[in-house]
């Protein structure tokens, strides 16, 4: 489980994309940090803040049915993003996500567990004091992600609930009330709630009848299978594009007839989970997806003992990290402070399992020309790079119909349009600088920098 394929290149992302490159700095990416445990159960940026919950021995997330520890060792806090980190609160117990009430921060809630019972935590003074007392959800089961939103006023709280036949709890009331919906049927892993529109949200996980992730659009109240395309796999994590209801990204992997894990990778739906497409991360069984608070270009995920993914391309492509992680890696859990990205990229925490967390340094790329959905380029040649009028293009087939866009560093379409059986593109009418132009022909993808003068 915690054995690292070495891997002889390294991620680097140019400022708004992700993609296979060419190494080019003077420093590793990740570097590790102090302050925590080695077995890091979740991590959580609020502003500055970043919660941790630790234990000192590890468990198997793989296993169908987890075997948690009888006994954790709480939460710490960083109000430094993760600088320094506080003495733990919660001790005895593995604390495996806290949340923040909308309407009101000092308002926490735990999800911990401690002699074999799960429950949730509350804390109404900011995390000082914890009210262990008041029974909010507690069974055998364990709730391993929360998501709260604020619907006219009023702050609903949702949740994941792993070791379950039934795995989502609801309440309006700081779980005082632990409701359920007859509709799901999933053991879930993770649970993701639409920023654009709350009423829209998924869940996914695992059960014998096929049922992999599940979508409501009524506030969990009702929910539909989704499955259709990946339902013989384990649906290990979601997350929602927060500008885009529709769009939706899982990570999954598949157990063998003997138990072997095998990584599928990272699916990608942009029709609320009706229709998928593998978009990367191949023989990575991914744990965990987050995307950057404030720039929904650029995602993370955790890819198990692959190592660190990033994309910036709004989680449709994915590119791997490994440079300056320990040689026996299991990324648990990402997350990303709320830092502006800049010309350079972007900063990720990983929780490398069993070795503590790991943050990197901003990541940056030097493009050349992939296809990430065939063997076979769009245009095996395009140039001249730097140009100052026309980028020439040798198409594999003359008869395709091509439509391009051109990014600036900042990710954003200066021009676009459609290719009709040529091989040059006027590029004279755009400002001097650094671009990518992006090709699209049917279910081909692909991308090249060039520079125009």
């Amino acid at each position: 489980m915690f054995s690292l394929k070495k891997n002889s290149y390294l991620l680097l992302t140019f400022g708004f994309i992700i993609l296979s490159g060419v190494y080019n700095s003077n420093a590793q990416v990740w570097t590790k940090v102090g302050g925590t445990l080695d077995y890091v159960n979740f991590m959580r940026f609020y502003g500055d803040k970043l919660y941790v919950g630790s234990d000192a021995q590890p468990t198997d997330f793989i296993e169908n049915n987890i075997n948690f520890l009888f006994f954790g060792y709480g939460m710490q806090v960083s109000t430094d993003k993760g600088i320094s980190f506080s003495d733990a609160v919660l001790t005895d117990y593995s604390v495996f996500d806290v949340i923040e009430s909308p309407s009101n921060p000092s308002i926490l809630l735990a999800s911990a567990r401690k002699q074999d019972i799960g429950r949730i935590i509350m804390s109404d003074d900011g995390g000082l004091t914890w009210d262990e007392e008041t029974k909010r959800c507690e069974e055998s089961s364990q709730i391993v992600r929360f998501h709260a939103v604020n619907i006219s006023g009023k702050d609903y709280f949702y949740a994941a609930m792993l070791n379950s036949i039934n795995g989502f709890r609801y309440s309006d009331d700081y779980f005082a009330t632990c409701s359920l919906s007859d509709d799901v049927n999933i053991n879930s892993r993770d649970l993701a709630v639409s920023a654009k529109n709350p009423k829209v949200m998924y869940l996914c996980g695992d059960n014998v009848t096929k049922t992999r992730v599940l979508c409501s659009s009524d506030g969990g109240l009702t929910w539909a299978d989704r499955s259709e395309g990946i339902n013989n796999y384990r649906i290990l994590s979601v997350q929602t594009h927060p500008d885009n209801e529709a769009v939706v990204v899982v990570g999954a992997d598949s157990l063998s007839p003997t138990g072997k894990v095998i990584g599928m990778g990272i699916f990608y739906s942009d029709d609320y989970g009706n229709t998928w497409r593998n978009v990367g991360a191949s023989g990575a069984s991914i744990l965990d997806i987050r995307v950057h608070p404030t720039d929904s270009r650029y995602w993370a995920a955790a890819g198990g003992n692959e190592g660190v993914y990033i994309s910036g391309t709004s989680g449709d492509y994915w590119e791997l990290s490994t440079d300056g992680l320990p040689e026996d890696v299991f990324i648990r859990q990402v997350a990303i402070p709320d830092d502006e990205p800049n010309e350079e990229g972007i900063i990720v925490f990983a929780s490398v399992y069993g070795n503590g967390i790991y943050k990197s340094r901003h990541i940056t790329t030097d493009v050349e020309d992939i296809d990430y959905r065939d063997e076979s380029l769009i245009a095996s040649i395009i140039y001249p790079t730097p140009t100052s009028d026309i980028l020439r293009l040798k198409l594999n087939d003359d008869n395709l119909n091509i439509q391009f866009e051109i990014l600036d560093l900042l990710g954003q379409t200066v021009h676009s349009g459609y290719i009709y059986n040529s091989n040059a593109l006027d590029v004279s009418g755009i400002n001097s600088g650094t671009y990518m132009l992006k090709l699209v022909s049917g279910s081909k993808i692909q991308f090249k920098r060039f520079i125009k003068l």
